[in-house]
């Protein structure tokens, strides 16, 4: 019997489709894959694979790969007036019309939001302020640092957000985490409970692109499952990066000490229940941290990355400069030479708390075989691997069907956390 080290990549995935996470996956590679825990919700679950290779690399001779559809881009899939506009109105792939576009829809509804606040309509008025906060964000989203407009946009989608919150009652706390030394700032939820409850806390790790601003919104999931839910830029990320000029480190278990560090200060905390999310390239952020601080007791990933360099910087280098930037690195040469250090090679093995390890077949961004690096690699963690996670938004960018998106992330941590999920 073909044992891990030998089973192909591509043989493993196929078995892992067939049984759909059933317990002879786990058998034959040794270990059991627990996929049945989840019920409906474990889509993927205990598939070992990697890439998808024939729905991958069309263009084989561009850079990339042809995966450049997937940025500077917007989807027609969509039921939002402003973006379809956006999707039939601005060139792919052209920086300056990906701008206005997005500056032109953003500047409407601020002005719609405007309106509603001088007639006293607060709601509505909150709704079209976040509005603009998403437009200004999107305009902004592939900026580097060197064009003028970055900062000024960046203010802008802000300085909406706060509008938006000042007019209605926000679900979160606005707070102050100290990390590697800095005061940054950051958002906190929680579900209505009685008073004294301590909670299972859930902390992002984001991704490249990512926001705080934005994250905090988009993860009530885990709010409604009993758990309480942090979201701050970190140094490479939203604020830290551009208003402060701070940069990613590779170890990044002092970032999250620190983090953890607050937390436990808080009184409606369970410091013995906290557990890391992450997204995109966060899934680098949340294992490497994990694999230095004990207090972490549960990490799962969208995307799960061995080493930066590999998984992220020489899979997709259209994403190379943003990566330079969030890493502080002077070139892309000096880039390459950085991310040598952003590996878990050498920690995995200190990882000991659970671990979902998601990828996507299909994921233009994050290679999936570095989730099979990873999983491989971090041998003292209970871990599972969940093919149905990735970049899936992707494919319905460059012209495919959104797939549906099930609540596996959410549902798992809530059952690792002791949640009332």
């Amino acid at each position: 019997m073909k044992n891990a080290a030998t089973l192909s990549r591509r043989k493993a995935m196929q078995l892992g489709a067939a049984t759909a996470g059933a317990s002879v996956l786990g058998t034959l590679l040794g270990t059991s894959v627990h996929g049945q825990e989840l019920g409906p919700g474990n889509r993927g679950i205990g598939e070992r694979g990697g890439r998808a290779e024939d729905h991958l690399y069309p263009g084989r001779q561009l850079p990339g790969g042809g995966q450049l559809e997937i940025r500077l881009n917007q989807s027609i899939y969509t039921d939002d007036p402003d973006e379809l506009e956006v999707a039939q109105r601005h060139k792919p792939f052209d920086p300056e019309s990906w701008y206005q576009e997005w500056h032109r829809v953003a500047e409407r509804n601020e002005a719609i939001a405007g309106e509603y606040a001088d007639a006293g309509l607060a709601v509505s008025a909150h709704e079209f302020y976040l509005r603009a906060f998403r437009f200004h964000r999107n305009k902004i989203t592939y900026q580097p640092e060197s064009d003028p407009r970055m900062l000024p946009g960046f203010i802008k989608s802000i300085e909406a957000f706060d509008k938006a919150w000042a007019l209605v009652p926000p679900p979160f706390e606005r707070v102050t985490v100290r990390v590697d030394g800095h005061d940054l700032p950051g958002y906190f939820r929680k579900p209505r409970g009685p008073a004294g409850t301590r909670y299972p806390t859930v902390i992002c790790c984001q991704g490249a692109d990512s926001m705080a601003e934005n994250t905090i919104l988009v993860n009530g999931g885990y709010v409604a499952r009993g758990m309480a839910y942090l979201a701050v830029d970190l140094p490479g990320q939203g604020a830290a990066k551009r208003l402060r000029q701070l940069y990613l480190p590779p170890d990044t278990e002092r970032l999250i000490a620190d983090v953890i560090d607050y937390l436990e200060t808080r009184p409606d905390v369970d410091a013995e229940r906290i557990g890391l999310q992450t997204v995109s390239m966060g899934g680098y952020i949340g294992p490497r941290a994990a694999s230095g601080e004990p207090r972490v007791k549960a990490v799962w990933t969208s995307m799960g990355s061995h080493d930066l360099l590999r998984d992220l910087f020489e899979y997709y280098p259209p994403i190379q400069d943003r990566v330079r930037w969030i890493i502080g690195a002077s070139s892309l040469a000096d880039a390459r030479r950085k991310l040598s250090d952003y590996t878990v090679e050498h920690v995995a093995r200190r990882i000991e708390c659970p671990m979902l390890i998601g990828y996507g077949r299909t994921d233009r961004i994050m290679d999936p075989q570095g989730a099979f690096r990873l999983y491989q690699a971090a041998v003292n963690s209970e871990r599972q691997m969940w093919s149905g996670a990735g970049h899936p938004h992707h494919d319905e960018k460059s012209g495919g069907p959104q797939d549906l998106r099930l609540p596996t992330a959410e549902d798992w941590a809530a059952r690792r956390l002791g949640a009332s999920a």
